[in-house]
């Protein structure tokens, strides 16, 4: 069944399509490609604060828990580094990493939503008065302009939405929406992921063509104005979007770039609270770097090396072209034995 698109970008049908490129052949083990979405990642200031945003807003539980693995400061290129995390168990089966970083400086930063590298998640509900009176309660910043929810278009009718900033201002849209048939109990019903890019050129070139990930859409620009009253952007701003499903359990994923407006990209430390990342499992990682690196990818492990995260996983992290930083790792073996923290 196809996914509602969180935004309601509908594309005409005369509409001109990005190619993907160097998708994996079927049965193609050695050529480097995507092999599942592990888990999106949130870097925090105080991981009992976010959790308990996420229970009180949306009934969303996690435990926190130390990490102590050695291999995290390497991974991370943070000497001295200590973690402690927190994996959301969203419904649809996806995974939200919370992650404390502790024992050195950090250096918290938000977001304008129009910026490339912002990120947001996405949580469809049953009751979007109920998620909004525990936001107003939680003291959380509305970023839809009036600060009350509109209604967008989406590829099932409309819709009625708001955008918010969680306690660290990472982005969450709340979009109010019947659940489909078996949907699991809860106001959150399912999940999706969004990003804000520089260029639709640039991010289909990278992880169409690096990762494998096929991202189409239209090349045309649009105006919708409740889109841009939702995001907060002023009149005028205009955006496009790239949009596909990270495969297994699949994730709908959409990047959208914006311009007509002042843009800064915005690109922080793995370590920094407010830093977005994704964490993707790979086919032929080794290979997949040295592509990156040869095409100028910048590698933020530490020395740019692959990291040996121990139970037969290895993994490094990268920045892609937007400026979101993104953990690549290929697993071997079983999975670790402890519990989960980045690259499972």
């Amino acid at each position: 069944m196809r996914n509602a698109l969180p935004f309601g970008f509908v594309a005409a049908a005369s509409a001109v399509s990005f190619v993907a490129w160097a998708q994996a052949e079927p049965g193609d083990q050695t050529k480097p490609t995507i092999r599942s979405l592990s888990h999106a990642i949130h870097a925090v200031g105080d991981l009992d604060t976010t959790l308990a945003f996420y229970r009180d807003v949306f009934g969303l539980n996690g435990t926190p828990q130390d990490f102590p693995n050695p291999a995290v400061p390497l991974l991370t290129n943070a000497p001295g580094v200590t973690l402690r995390l927190s994996m959301l168990r969203l419904p649809g089966k996806m995974l939200f990493e919370l992650t404390h970083f502790k024992g050195l400086e950090r250096k918290p930063a938000q977001a304008a939503y129009t910026d490339p590298g912002a990120a947001s998640i996405v949580f469809y509900v049953r009751d979007l008065d109920a998620a909004m009176a525990n936001a107003k309660k939680a003291n959380a910043p509305i970023v839809t302009t009036g600060g009350l929810p509109v209604e967008i278009a989406t590829a099932t009718g409309k819709a009625r939405s708001i955008l918010m900033r969680d306690p660290d201002g990472f982005f969450v849209q709340v979009v109010q929406e019947a659940p489909a048939p078996g949907a699991p109990e809860g106001n959150v019903h399912r999940v999706s992921l969004a990003y804000s890019i520089d260029s639709a050129e640039s991010t289909a070139k990278f992880y169409n063509g690096m990762l494998g990930l096929e991202l189409t859409g239209p090349s045309a620009f649009s105006k919708d104005p409740a889109m841009l009253k939702l995001v907060g952007a002023p009149a005028g701003t205009e955006f496009r979007k790239l949009a596909g499903v990270l495969p297994g359990p699949p994730a709908y994923v959409e990047f959208t770039e914006f311009r007509g407006v002042p843009r800064t990209k915005f690109h922080l430390r793995v370590r920094d609270p407010g830093a977005p990342a994704m964490a993707i499992q790979v086919i032929n990682l080794n290979g997949m770097i040295a592509e990156m690196k040869a095409a100028g990818v910048n590698v933020i492990s530490a020395n740019g090396q692959i990291v040996d995260f121990g139970g037969g996983t290895h993994t490094i992290f990268v920045e892609d072209p937007n400026g979101m930083n993104l953990e690549v790792f290929e697993r071997s073996g079983p999975p670790p034995g402890a519990s989960p923290g980045p690259g499972r």
